[in-house]
């Protein structure tokens, strides 16, 4: 009984045998399920501890079942074999409002997402190892960053690792931060901005410095820069994507220049389009290769004169997070690669 309190304890009861129950003073034959728990190895699954995950994850068994293409009644036996082998309450039931967790069952959510990382990172190291390197990575990258950049990153990646699936997100800002703590993403790419010390960054061969936005008719589209001063006369078209919103906001800001906003959108597609209509100039950092708009119009990129701070597209991972091997090969790859598209045709 020592050896299966001190399991408990430690949560590693993997498929240690539990002893027989002490002699009870009335004799009583064991149910099916008792039987399994006193008289058999108990056991628990990686598959288990990921409906357990998602479900705390999720807050709702309705939810995680949607997720994970899973029956409701399957991921609920899976999380009372884990109670029931654990010997604890993971979940507080509330009726028609999902489910809490426990205090017994939040420490039990942090051991057992750890537990699947290493198994994932297990996984796709062993993967790598074989002659023929294999194994998946997933990746999120800023929604307005990502079709400029990382189709052909996949591309030129995937001649090398065919047999390296890599599974791509986008998204804005927080939900990559997110998807990184919670172990949805292996790699992100976003901007260097507003970024917590939990993030370990490296910086890409990428475009950092902002440039204007204007239509091919625009008076101001006749010179060869700008100034913050000049655009801050004119109605704006913000990208409306945090941090971008934040960041070019600020270098106007910081320099006493307070833009008019006429319209705002999340699509840096959109932005342009409405640039290209004339209804305003945008400041961007991202740089598409065509100067034409989804519509037709021809827009012109003119550099801004003043200093201003970067906006660096990065990747990212979490400090305590050591990348799969077939992330690193993915990295290794992204560093050497030059990301600054060909010049527009003004």
């Amino acid at each position: 009984m020592a050896r299966a309190a001190a399991a408990r304890k430690w949560g590693t009861e993997l498929a240690w045998p539990l002893q027989q129950p002490l002699t009870c003073k009335k004799a009583r034959q064991p149910s099916a399920l008792h039987a399994t728990r006193k008289g058999f190895m108990m056991r628990f699954t990686l598959k288990q501890l990921k409906y357990f995950v998602t479900v705390v994850e999720t807050e709702s068994i309705a939810e995680a079942s949607r997720q994970l293409h899973i029956a409701q009644p399957s991921i609920s036996i899976a999380i009372k074999n884990l109670e029931d082998t654990f010997d604890q309450q993971l979940f507080i039931r509330h009726h028609a409002q999902g489910v809490s967790l426990t205090p017994g069952g939040r420490r039990f959510y942090e051991k057992a997402r750890d537990l699947l990382r290493l198994s994932y990172e297990f996984e796709q190291n062993s993967r790598a190892e074989h002659q023929l390197v294999s194994g998946t990575i997933a990746v999120g990258c800023f929604e307005s960053a990502a079709p400029l950049y990382l189709p052909k990153l996949i591309a030129g990646f995937k001649k090398i690792y065919p047999d390296i699936t890599i599974e791509l997100y986008d998204g804005e800002q927080h939900e990559l931060m997110h998807g990184l703590h919670r172990g949805r993403f292996d790699l992100a790419f976003l901007y260097d901005l507003d970024l917590d010390h939990s993030i370990k960054k490296e910086p890409l061969n990428a475009p950092h410095r902002p440039y204007a936005l204007l239509p091919a008719a625009h008076p101001l589209a006749r010179q060869a820069t700008v100034t913050l001063q000049q655009l801050s006369r004119e109605p704006m078209i913000l990208l409306d994507a945090i941090p971008s919103k934040n960041y070019f906001i600020r270098i106007f800001k910081e320099r006493g220049y307070h833009p008019e906003v006429a319209y705002s959108s999340p699509s840096i597609e959109m932005v342009r389009c409405m640039v290209g209509q004339g209804l305003g100039f945008s400041v961007l950092v991202t740089r598409p290769c065509s100067n034409m708009t989804y519509d037709g119009q021809q827009l012109i990129h003119l550099e801004i004169e003043d200093e201003m701070a970067d906006s660096t597209l990065i990747m990212a991972y979490l400090q305590n997070n050591e990348p799969t091997r077939p992330a690193q090969l993915f990295m290794e790859y992204c560093r050497r690669a030059e990301l600054f598209p060909t010049p527009a045709m003004q």
